[in-house]
Parts: C-alpha cells; structure tokens; sequence
C-alpha cells in the first residue's frame, strides 16, 4: 500500500497578501472616483439653481420693467408672486460661499455668481474684471471659507 500525501487545500500567506493587496488598491481607485462624481454632482446642482434664478428674475422684470435690489433677492422673487417657491442655496451650506446676486445701477442687467468645487471645470469665469465685482482679493477663486479652492461661475443678463 501506498503511503497517502497530505494535501494542503488553503492558500498561503503570499498568495492572501497579494490578494487584499490587489483589492486595496482597487477600493482606493473606486472611492477617488466616488469623491470626484459628487463634486460634479454638487457644481451640476448649482449650476442648475443659477439658471433657476435666471429664470425667476426675467419672470419678475417682465411684471416690473426692472430686476430686484440685491438685499434678500431671493425672498423678493417668493413674495407677493411667487417666481420660485424655493430659497435657493449652496448644496454645501455653511461651509461654501452662498450664490450672489448683484444687479447694475440701472437694475436693466445684473450678475448671478457661485462657486464651483471643480478647479478644472470649463465654464469657470476667467475674466478678472468680472470676478472682482463680487471679490477683488481672490481673483476668480471662492469656495470654501477657509481654503478658497473653488473657482468662480457667473452669469450675466443680458
């Protein structure tokens, strides 16, 4: 009769290490991108309520023949017609600079502003001159109040 060989059936210590090894660096890769999409949700967001905004303030210049005064715009626009029903504000509230509103002396154009988190985003306002209506330290750069690490997005009318 033959002698019968033990047959080892788990893995060894190198074949477990490289595994968790393997799955770390995946779930480092995953939770980047994750971190990266809700920034992009977030910038999608305001960028949406701006034009919101925009909407609400062509709805009352048609009524009135002119735009809101910048003090409490947004409660201008719900009360006595309601333009929007909603007060408008920053998905990351408390931490991140809240939307502006600033109307010209003649209050026939004006200038809604927020912050973008994503540095990289295409549609940041770069014009200096125009930034520095609404901050002329940080020159197109906003966001939080602590890092500044956002970047400026205006719109103008007309």
């Amino acid at each position: 009769m033959k002698p019968m060989r033990k047959i080892n059936k788990g893995f060894t210590l190198i074949e477990l290490l490289v595994a968790i090894g393997i799955m770390a660096v995946l779930t480092g890769m995953a939770v980047f991108n994750f971190n990266q999409s809700r920034i992009r949700a977030r910038d999608i967001q305001r960028k949406n309520d701006l034009k919101q905004l925009q909407t609400a303030l062509e709805l009352y210049k048609n009524d009135t023949s002119s735009y809101p005064a910048a003090a409490n715009f947004q409660a201008t626009l719900q009360s006595p017609v309601a333009y929007t029903k909603v007060t408008f504000a920053d998905p990351r509230t408390g931490e991140w600079s809240e939307y502006q509103y600033l109307p010209a002396a003649d209050f026939k154009t004006y200038y809604l502003q927020t912050c973008l988190e994503n540095a990289g985003d295409t549609t940041k306002t770069t014009n200096a001159a125009i930034c520095d209506l609404f901050d002329s330290q940080n020159h197109c750069n906003c966001g939080s109040t602590t890092t500044k690490s956002g970047v400026m997005y205006i719109i103008t009318q007309p």
